[in-house]
């Protein structure tokens, strides 16, 4: 993590990445810096990037392995094209450091160090230190035209707690039950927690989104990316994407087929977050992720997640 002063704004936290001083010849290149920065704006592979920068995929090809070896860039995900494997890459942070000689200090506690991931994914739902989002839990009453009850209260928990981390300035209540959102509410930024059933904000926006319930399917998560629908009772889905009621505002979604596979949103989100937030669309700011709970120990409660897309 790195602290710059820039044009005399405010003091700006960005997500850093430390190389060793050699590395640092790999930006002697001037095509080296172009290619960085059209993957800053969105991931692509070699063959894209001929395209875009009108240079031979060979040249591409050695610029992206020495970009990758110093640690500039990673490999995201592969695509089919042609016939052929694509490696589509992306840029690790906008920052880089090095380190010349040894004189750090010692963080005393987490909050002195906030990690730059977590506030870059988490806005705007956090802005100036400030929630600027409702929560919305389902009624804990049969409500809501399938006359189901919430139970997400609990799980609200776990995302309070982890958006606490990086509030400077938390405000009460940071939630509204379903029942009570208003207009203004719904063309704001919502976190919403559950499933068209339980939540009747889910159920209004449900069919506007490229994760959605399929009412058809007993409730299964369909992906619109990749055309996949998953039955289990287990699947669960982390979704952040623009408000179809405000262009200019954003949703988090955190739910599941059932109650246990909201229980795999919140593991997901709150203990996988670095794989959350990696993506799987050529759009920095939507995140879809689907997913299933494991129960690793017998217990009858879910431990852990396991990624479909």
């Amino acid at each position: 993590m790195a602290r710059f002063i820039e044009d005399g704004e405010k003091p700006t936290v960005y997500d850093s990445i430390l190389v060793s001083p050699e590395k640092l010849s790999i930006f002697g290149s001037v095509l080296s810096l172009r290619i960085v920065k059209e993957l800053a704006k969105n991931p692509g592979c070699a063959m894209d990037l001929s395209r875009k920068l009108e240079q031979h995929e060979q040249k591409i090809y050695y610029h992206l392995r020495n970009l990758e070896g110093a640690g500039i860039i990673k490999q995201i995900r592969t695509e089919q094209r042609y016939g052929m494997t694509a490696k589509i890459f992306d840029v690790v942070s906008p920052v880089v450091a090095t380190k010349l000689y040894n004189d750090g200090y010692e963080i005393k506690n987490e909050r002195e160090a906030k990690d730059p991931k977590i506030l870059r994914f988490l806005h705007p739902f956090v802005k100036d230190g400030k929630l600027d989002a409702k929560i919305v839990i389902g009624w804990s009453y049969p409500h809501g035209k399938y006359e189901y009850s919430g139970l997400d209260a609990g799980y609200a928990v776990d995302i309070a707690l982890f958006f606490g981390s990086v509030l400077d300035k938390p405000e009460f209540p940071c939630y509204k039950v379903d029942t009570k959102v208003n207009e203004k509410d719904m063309k704001g930024n919502l976190i919403l927690i559950g499933n068209p059933k339980t939540n009747t904000i889910i159920d209004e926006l449900n069919p506007h989104l490229p994760l959605y319930f399929n009412n058809d399917n007993e409730w299964a998560i369909t992906s619109r990316i990749s055309g996949k629908t998953y039955t289990d009772d287990f699947i669960g889905m982390v979704l952040i994407t623009e408000n179809p009621l405000n262009k200019k505002k954003k949703i988090l979604i955190l739910g599941g087929k059932r109650s246990r596979g909201t229980v795999a949103a919140m593991i997901a989100f709150t203990q996988n977050f670095d794989h959350v937030v990696s993506g799987n669309i050529n759009d920095k700011n939507q995140i879809a992720k689907v997913f299933v709970g494991r129960d690793n120990d017998g217990d009858e409660l879910i431990d852990s997640v396991k990624f479909l897309e």
